[in-house]
C-alpha cells in the first residue's frame, strides 16, 4: 500500500482583536491635506518595504511619534500588547512580517491610496507627489524632483542642506570602502570616517587614470541620465564644491564622438545633456557640434537620423522614430552650431507637424496610431525651441493630452522607464504648451550660483524682546585687582576660558563666582594678558580675554600659549559666537561645539584651492562632556529652545559675510556646522600642550551677507550658559 503524501502544516495565524477605527480611516481624505496624504502614503509604504527584523515596541512608537494623526484611527496601546504573542506569527529570514502583525497599518495605507486617486490630476498633484520623492532624494535620481520644486521657487519644500551632506557621505564611503583608490594611510581614512576630509583631496584620492569614480548611485533604466542630473543638481540647488567630478563626466562630450553613433541612445543621452545649461557652459562648442553632426547623418538616409532599421516579425522595414525627430531639432536649436545647416532639423520639424494625432500627442513611429508619451515629450520640447509657426496651438494640445495621461498617483511612468525623470521632463513639456517656456533649463545666460537662496530681512532678524532675559546687559561680579605672584600662590584653576570680544567676556563673567573664602573675583595681569580668576560652575578657572583672530601680540594662538603655559589648566575652552552653516538648520542661538577643527587659511592657490591644513580633531573627553549635556536648556525670548550642534568646525582669520565664499568653504567641508576665528589658534598652542581642548561658540548669524549684531548677546550667552552647566558637574574633569 501507497503511503499518503503528507506535508507540514502551516501554524494557523494568530487571532487578535483588530485596534482599527474605521470611521476615521474612511475620513482620513477629508481629514488630512493633499501634501499630508502623500506624505503618510510614501512614509507607510517606506515602512512596509524596507521593514526587517521583527517589530518592537520602541519601533510602533517612532511609527505613532512620527505620524501623530495615525493615533485618531489606530489604537496603538492595543498593538503593543500585541507583542506579548510575537511568536505566533509566522517568522521568515526577515522576521515577523509588519503587514501581518499590524494589518491596521495596511489598511490605513490602502485607504491612503484610495483617498488620493479620487484627487484631481494636475500640476499641484504632481508637485505634492514630488514633495514627498525629492524629502528622500541624495545622491541619486530623484533630484529630478527637487530641481523642479526649485525651478518652481519652491527650495523651501526640502532640505537641500541633507541632500548636501548625502553628496559628502557618499564621497567619503567611496574612500572608506577603497573603491577605487585602494589602501590609503590610516589618517585619511580616519578623516573620511569621521567626515572631515575637503572634497579637493577626495577628488585627488578618487581619481582613476583621468576619471573621477562616479558617487551616485542609480538604477539600469536612469544611468543614461544620471551625470547630467548631477549637472543639473549643482544648477538649482546651489551645491558646490564638486568641479573634478563635473569636469570628468563632461569630459566624453567635450571630445566628440570617437566610436561612431548609436542614434537611438546617443539620441536620448544627449536630450538629457542639453537640458542643463550647466552642461552647455562647461563643455567644449566643438565637441558638442561634433556630436551634433554625427547625429544629423543617418545611419540609413542621411537626411533622415530617425529613420531607423526596426525588426518585425513578419515585415522588417524602415520606420521613422519620432522621438528622434523631436530630439533633432530640440539639439540643434540648444547648440546653434555656427556649422551646420538647418535643413535637416526644419524636415524633422514638418514630419512633427504631419504626424501629430488629433488627441494631440505623437505617435513612437509615423505609421503607428496609439499615442506614445516619449514621443510626445521630445515633439514638444522640439517645437518649444524651435518657435515654428503653429507651435503654440500644437504644444497646448499636447499639453491636455500629456495632463489626462497622468497616473492616479500624480506621476508619469512608461514601462522600464526612469518614473521620477520621465515626469520633470513631462511637466516641462507642459509648461511648454501653458506657458511657452520649460521650467528646468530655459535661462541659458543664468550664472551656476543664481540660485543662492535671497535671505528676507524676516529672515534675518526676528522681532525679539530682550528686555525681560536675565542675561541681558548683565550686572558684572565685582572684581578686585591683585598681584599675579599672590594670585598664582593661591589660585589653581582646573578649566580656561578664551573669549575674543567683550560682549563674550561680560556673558562669562556673570556666570563667574569668587574663589572659595573670598569675597570677589580677582583680577590680574600678566604679559600682555588680563586674567580674571574665580569658580565657573565647580571648578576653579581663569578667563582671559583676546583680540579677534589667531594672529597678532593678543591674538588666540600666543593668549592660549601663556594661558597654557602660566595657569597649567586641565582643559581649555574657547568660548564665543560664530556663524551658523545653514540658516534652515542652526538657528540664533543654537551652540556649535567643535567636534574637529577646519583651518582653512593654509591653501594651495592655483587653477583649483587646496587645503593643505590637517583637520585635527579636538579633546576626546571634553567633547563626551559636551554630548552627554542632554539636560542642558536655554531659552530665546519666544521660549524656543536653543539647540546644541557637535560638528567640525571652520576657523579662519577673514570675518565672513559672503554668500559666496561661504559656499565655498562648504563645498571644500559639506559637514561644517559653522564657523569662526580664534580655534586655529587654540589648536596651535593646546596641542603643542597636550591639553584637553575645544571651541564652544553660538549662531549669532549666518556669514551670509547680512551680518548684523542683534543676536551677539543671545549667542554669547547661550555659549557660556551651555560650559556652565558642563562644568558644574564636579565630576567632569574626572580622568583628565
Amino acid at each position: 500500500m501507497k503511503r499518503k503524501k503528507t506535508h507540514d502544516a502551516k501554524p494557523p495565524k494568530p487571532r487578535f482583536r483588530r485596534a482599527i477605527n474605521r470611521d476615521a480611516v474612511e475620513e482620513i481624505g477629508e481629514v488630512l491635506s493633499q501634501d499630508e496624504l502623500f506624505e503618510l502614503w510614501s512614509g507607510l509604504g517606506n515602512y512596509f518595504h524596507w521593514w526587517i527584523g521583527d517589530p518592537t515596541e520602541g519601533q510602533l512608537n517612532e511609527i505613532e511619534a512620527e505620524y501623530p494623526c495615525l493615533s485618531s484611527m489606530i489604537d496603538f496601546p492595543k498593538v503593543v500588547k500585541r507583542l506579548e504573542r510575537l511568536h505566533e506569527f509566522s517568522r521568515s529570514s526577515y522576521g515577523v512580517s509588519l503587514g501581518e502583525f499590524f494589518p491596521e497599518l495596511r489598511t490605513v495605507y490602502d485607504q491612503c491610496v484610495s483617498a488620493i486617486s479620487t484627487l484631481p490630476n494636475g500640476i499641484d498633484k504632481s508637485k505634492s507627489w514630488l514633495r514627498v520623492v525629492a524629502e528622500d532624494a541624495g545622491a541619486d535620481a530623484n533630484l529630478e524632483a527637487a530641481i523642479y520644486l526649485a525651478s518652481c521657487g519652491e527650495l523651501d519644500s526640502f532640505d537641500v542642506t541633507r541632500i548636501r551632506d548625502r553628496w559628502y557621505t557618499h564621497v567619503c564611503y567611496d574612500i572608506e570602502r577603497g573603491n577605487p583608490v585602494g589602501k590609503v594611510p590610516a589618517s585619511v581614512l580616519r578623516r573620511a570616517e569621521e567626515r572631515t576630509i575637503s572634497l579637493a583631496e577626495a577628488a585627488k584620492l578618487l581619481k582613476f587614470g583621468d576619471s573621477m569614480y562616479r558617487f551616485f548611485s542609480f538604477r539600469d533604466e536612469e544611468e543614461e541620465h544620471i551625470d547630467q542630473t548631477m549637472f543639473r543638481a549643482v544648477e538649482w540647488l546651489g551645491i558646490t564644491g564638486y568641479d573634478p567630478w563635473l569636469e570628468s563626466y563632461i569630459a566624453d562630450l567635450s571630445a566628440g564622438p570617437t566610436d561612431g553613433v548609436d542614434h537611438t541612445y546617443n539620441g536620448w543621452s544627449l536630450f538629457h545633456w542639453c537640458r542643463s545649461n550647466l552642461a552647455m557652459r562647461m563643455a567644449s562648442r566643438i565637441g558638442l557640434e561634433s556630436w551634433l553632426w554625427a547625429l544629423l547623418n543617418g545611419a540609413h538616409e542621411r537626411k533622415m537620423p530617425w529613420r531607423l532599421f526596426w525588426g518585425g516579425k513578419n515585415e522588417p522595414r524602415l520606420r521613422d522614430y519620432i522621438p528622434l525627430a523631436g530630439i533633432v531639432p530640440f539639439l540643434w536649436y540648444r547648440i546653434r552650431p555656427s556649422q551646420i545647416a538647418d535643413e535637416i532639423p526644419k524636415s524633422a520639424l514638418k514630419l512633427l507637424e504631419q504626424t501629430q494625432l488629433r488627441c494631440g500627442a505623437w505617435p513612437l513611429y509615423s505609421d503607428a496610431s496609439e499615442p506614445s508619451l516619449i514621443a510626445t515629450l521630445a515633439a514638444v520640447h522640439a517645437l518649444g525651441e524651435s518657435r515654428r509657426s503653429g507651435w503654440k496651438n500644437a504644444t497646448k494640445r499636447a499639453a491636455q493630452w500629456l495632463v489626462a495621461q497622468q497616473n492616479e498617483m500624480g506621476f508619469w511612468c512608461v514601462p522600464g522607464g526612469p518614473t521620477v525623470a520621465i515626469s520633470v521632463q513631462v511637466l516641462d513639456a507642459i509648461s511648454i504648451g501653458v506657458k511657452g517656456k520649460a521650467s528646468t533649463y530655459s535661462e541659458l545666460g543664468r550664472p551656476v550660483d543664481a540660485r543662492i537662496k535671497e535671505v528676507s530681512q524676516e529672515d534675518v532678524e526676528r522681532d525679539y524682546d530682550f528686555q525681560r532675559m536675565e542675561w541681558h546687559a548683565p550686572v558684572l561680579p565685582e572684581s578686585m585687582s591683585i598681584r599675579f605672584d599672590s594670585a598664582k600662590d593661591q589660585a589653581d584653576p582646573q578649566i580656561a576660558l578664551l573669549v575674543a570680544t567683550e560682549v563674550e567676556l561680560r556673558q562669562v563673567l556673570r556666570l563667574l563666582r569668587p574663589l572659595p573664602r573670598k569675597r570677589k573675583i580677582w583680577k590680574s595681569t600678566f604679559g600682555h594678558e588680563t586674567a580674571y580668576l574665580g569658580r565657573f560652575g565647580a571648578f576653579e578657572c581663569v578667563v582671559v580675554l583676546c583680540t579677534m583672530g589667531s594672529q597678532g601680540p593678543s591674538g588666540a594662538t600666543l593668549t592660549a600659549n601663556a594661558v597654557i603655559s602660566t595657569w597649567s589648566p586641565d582643559a581649555v575652552v574657547f568660548v564665543g559666537i560664530a556663524f551658523g552653516a545653514h540658516r534652515e538648520k542652526h538657528r540664533e542661538g543654537d551652540v556649535l561645539v567643535a567636534t574637529q577643527l577646519i583651518p582653512y587659511e593654509n591653501q594651495r592657490r592655483g587653477s583649483r584651492v587646496v587645503y593643505r591644513n590637517p583637520v585635527p580633531p579636538t579633546g576626546g573627553r571634553l567633547i563626551n562632556r559636551f554630548r552627554n549635556a542632554l539636560d542642558w536648556e536655554f531659552l530665546r525670548p519666544d521660549d524656543s529652545k536653543c539647540q546644541m550642534w557637535p560638528g567640525p568646525m571652520l576657523s579662519g582669520e577673514k570675518l565672513v559675510d559672503d554668500p559666496r565664499f561661504k559656499n565655498k568653504l562648504l563645498g571644500e567641508y559639506p559637514s561644517a556646522v559653522g564657523g569662526e576665528m580664534e580655534g586655529a589658534g587654540l589648536w596651535s598652542a593646546a596641542s603643542r600642550a597636550n591639553i584637553e581642548w575645544t571651541v564652544v561658540k553660538a549662531v549669532c548669524d549666518w556669514g551670509d551677507g547680512k551680518k548684523h549684531k542683534t543676536y551677539q548677546e543671545m549667542a554669547a550667552a547661550a555659549s557660556a550658559s551651555l560650559c556652565f552647566h558642563v562644568f558644574d558637574d564636579a565630576h567632569a574633569l574626572d580622568g583628565f
